[in-house]
């Protein structure tokens, strides 16, 4: 088992492009400091330098910081791509194991909005978009656990404000993002 009772770990997946990492950023603003911000691509693509892989060492390097994260009184923001195929048994292990909330959202956005948004990044000059095409999954939900659907309308105020609500957190005089 791994937290307690009152922790909260928050999932967000998705597409590149498709808005996790803004996300993740307005939520541990919202939340505050106890929460750990958890990015796929960092621990993958900065500290290992590792492709995406089957079986990638950042799958476990994954677990392990969030498990740390929750052990020791943190919220986790966990966000990434993560692919079902690939992360899904880490994922399912990991809520599983989890005493305090554990809420999945999956950022369902088309492949064609996810290369406008994309433009708008840093990244852009990291990686173009027929690199993101060949990353792409339609749809890919996670089987065996619950998760929340965010689709291409929701404005990130809007988002946010509904993982905060789902969480139980207060948000009447919030401030705006």
């Amino acid at each position: 088992m791994t937290g307690s009772s009152t922790s909260r770990l928050v999932v967000l997946r998705g597409n590149s492009g498709s808005g996790k990492s803004t996300t993740a950023k307005a939520l541990r603003e919202r939340l505050g400091r106890g929460t750990a911000w958890i990015e796929q691509d960092h621990l993958r693509r900065i500290l290992l330098r590792e492709h995406d892989l089957p079986g990638g060492v950042n799958i476990g390097l994954i677990d392990l910081n969030a498990r740390y994260a929750l052990d020791h009184g943190y919220d986790v923001v966990l966000e990434g791509i993560m692919h079902a195929g690939r992360y899904g048994d880490m994922l399912r292990r990991l809520t599983a194991d989890h005493l305090g909330i554990t809420l999945h959202y999956y950022f369902d956005i088309p492949f064609e909005e996810t290369a406008v948004r994309h433009a708008t990044r840093e990244l852009a000059r990291e990686f173009g978009v027929e690199d993101m095409r060949e990353w792409y999954r339609e749809r890919d939900l996670l089987d065996g656990v619950e998760q929340t659907v965010i689709g291409p309308d929701s404005a990130l105020d809007k988002t946010v404000g509904q993982i905060l609500t789902d969480l139980g957190v207060e948000t009447s005089g919030a401030v705006p993002l």
